[in-house]
């Protein structure tokens, strides 16, 4: 494999990457991309598995949800420019806690749209192509600075290969503190589980978005630095996919020494069914006939992720720790690929960390 001896490496080929490498690009600059090869029978990418749901306005104060409520335009003109990349305004039904909502689920006339995962992951490999993206797969185990007046980074892959390049940008993510242990604590890592089914269900409709009006998953994240245990929570979703849905999240997270285990396929089955059962309107969903997927999922317990420049090191970049991959990576690739052309002194480093998302 030749290195890629000047540009950009990008490190993680899911949704945030791309669109990096899209956005770099469109800027003229040179990009590799890394990717991992598929993986086993049950285990999927997170952005493989993810519901793209883009809510049409903020779902906090915060500058980066007033950011990410633009998200749906920003997918809209990706797509106007590049093709079908899985888009489209979707219905929205919402069940929830409050009283107004308890125990119902009813259609809210809000700005909303869906990325249909399945879709854009399958479009990917050739409009990165065509946009010029060396595209290369492997596992990637390692990575040094270069030395002295060399100050290429170098990605060591499993078959022995490395590539090199002056700006590396971590997108991996769950595998960016293994690569970059000074990550530390800076990022939790999460397991998530959700069923495909092979239609969507009969008697809900056309298809169309059903979500809680507040996912668990965000507060056990929030609390995840205090776990003794292994705890998990089951949100109940349904989105259309491709020919047929998502449905269900369970979400595990365990003590830090035990994060790298991979959920048993039958218990995790078993407690996200268990889970339908116990919400009303989820209720017929729980024996619809379905597939398990499970991804190792990466999270930030504040619910902001790091975009930017790592301190004390030279040409690394982090592009990781999404709450909602598909509302702010779509958001903050173009204000990276702005930072990474320009420095991170520039006008677009100092958004970043105006938006609280800067690693410092």
């Amino acid at each position: 494999m030749a290195p890629a001896a000047s540009g950009v490496l990008i490190v993680g080929g899911g949704v945030a990457g791309a669109l990096l490498a899209l956005a770099l690009r469109d800027r003229g600059r040179s990009v590799t991309l890394l990717d991992a090869p598929p993986q086993a029978d049950g285990v999927a990418s997170a952005s493989a598995i993810s519901y793209g749901a883009l809510p049409g306005w903020p779902l906090s104060a915060s500058p980066l949800a007033q950011l990410s409520a633009s998200a749906g335009d920003a997918w809209q003109l990706l797509q106007k420019r590049y093709g079908d990349l899985g888009w489209h305004v979707s219905r929205l039904h919402v069940q929830g806690e409050r009283p107004l909502l308890s125990g119902l689920t009813r259609w809210l006339p809000l700005p909303f749209s869906q990325v249909d995962s399945a879709r854009l992951m399958a479009r990917l490999p050739a409009l990165l192509a065509a946009a010029g993206v060396v595209h290369c797969h492997g596992v990637a185990q390692g990575l040094a600075p270069g030395n002295g007046s060399d100050r290429q980074w170098q990605v060591h892959l499993g078959s022995g290969a490395r590539l090199m390049a002056p700006q590396l940008v971590l997108a991996a993510g769950s595998g960016c503190a293994a690569l970059w242990p000074p990550l530390g604590g800076a990022i939790g890592r999460s397991w998530a589980a959700v069923l495909k089914l092979p239609g969507f269900p009969a008697g809900f409709g056309r298809p169309a978005a059903w979500l809680p009006s507040r996912f668990a998953r965000v507060a056990l994240e929030q609390c995840s630095g205090a776990l003794q245990r292994p705890e998990w929570v089951v949100d109940a979703g349904l989105v259309p996919r491709a020919d047929g849905a998502l449905l269900g999240q369970l979400s595990l997270i365990r003590p830090a020494e035990q994060a790298d285990l991979s959920l048993p396929a039958a218990w995790a089955e078993q407690q996200l069914r268990q889970g339908l059962r116990q919400q009303a309107w989820a209720l017929p969903l729980a024996e619809q006939p379905g597939q398990l997927f499970q991804a190792s999922v990466t999270f930030r317990p504040g619910g902001l992720p790091l975009v930017g420049a790592w301190p004390d090191a030279p040409g690394l970049w982090l592009f990781t720790g999404f709450s909602a991959g598909f509302s702010q990576s779509v958001v903050l690739a173009p204000l990276l690929a702005d930072a990474l052309c320009n420095g991170a002194g520039g006008q677009a480093g100092r958004r970043l960390q105006q938006l609280g998302v800067w690693p410092s």
